[in-house]
């Protein structure tokens, strides 16, 4: 029996088969067929890579290798790998504000505000990359705790806002009362110094007053007011203390912050009559209005 190889796929046919029994090409026979048969003294022997003699054997192609989603958990991470720690601390900053703003007037308006944006970027960031980002339910919390911290400022703001000018104003005028006593108090000091220290004539300045023990050393400034004492002569000049002609005195009493510690302005003279007007911080005069 003799047989034939096929030129395509080097299939071995048994003698006078037309076409290849395994890719149907037709076979040509004789002299000319040999000559052209080609070469396979490459391929393998069968006893060597086994199978089906009639299947030729393929080349071995290496599979390539897949990423390792778990082991790099980098920027080729998989975005759906399962099991992956979620971000959650704009959504934690949130809910930590929103729970001391509750307890301090939220933080003084700031903190509640910045909470409430930490909150809304935590939700949004989560509703976005569901696989990068966790917390929703925790940055919702922080939401409403920092708006309700928010809207507890209100009913705060407007007491302090009524309360604040009304216990400024008793304070000015408790300031302004101790100021007309503290008046009384140099007034009737000059008095007693022009009656005895004096000689029934002249009067004394604050250090006299001091030094004969008649006030206290802290008189120049008290209960937000300031006070002065001048010595004058009979024209109305300034006169020099432990002077003969120191025959008539003002004291004035400016408060220290307008405003603030004080608004109206004092004055007495020999006529032992205060005086009192709204200066914006400056002296009063003479010819200022007399206490009521």
């Amino acid at each position: 029996m003799t047989s034939n190889r096929c030129q395509h796929c080097g299939l071995v046919n048994f003698a006078g088969t037309a076409e290849c029994r395994r890719c149907k090409a037709p076979i040509a026979w004789g002299a000319e067929a040999g000559a052209s048969q080609p070469a396979f003294s490459s391929q393998p022997p069968l006893s060597a890579v086994g199978g089906d003699p009639y299947q030729p054997q393929q080349p071995f192609q290496a599979v390539p290798s897949l990423p390792n989603y778990w082991a790099t958990g980098g920027a080729d991470a998989s975005p759906y790998a399962q099991g992956r720690k979620l971000r959650s601390g704009l959504a934690t900053a949130s809910l930590v504000l929103g729970i001391l703003g509750v307890f301090s007037l939220g933080i003084l308006l700031i903190g509640s505000l910045i909470g409430l944006i930490l909150g809304i970027q935590a939700v949004l960031k989560a509703n976005r990359e569901p696989y990068a980002y966790g917390g929703k339910g925790v940055a919702i919390g922080g939401i409403v705790a920092n708006s309700f911290a928010m809207l507890t400022i209100v009913p705060v703001a407007l007491i302090a806002a009524i309360a604040i000018p009304n216990l400024m104003m008793a304070r000015m005028a408790a300031n302004e009362a101790s100021a007309i006593g503290h008046l009384r108090t140099l007034a009737t000091a000059e008095a007693t110094y022009q009656s005895t220290v004096g000689g029934g004539l002249s009067f004394g300045s604050m250090q006299e007053l001091i030094a004969s023990g008649l006030i206290p050393p802290n008189s120049a400034s008290k209960n937000g007011y300031e006070f002065k004492v001048r010595l004058l002569d009979f024209n109305g000049n300034a006169a020099l203390a432990a002077a003969g002609d120191a025959i008539r005195f003002e004291v004035v009493a400016t408060p220290d912050s307008y405003r603030s510690t004080g608004r109206r302005s004092f004055y007495v003279s020999e006529e032992y009559v205060i005086r009192c007007a709204e200066k914006s911080g400056k002296e009063a005069t003479r010819s200022d209005p007399a206490v009521d």
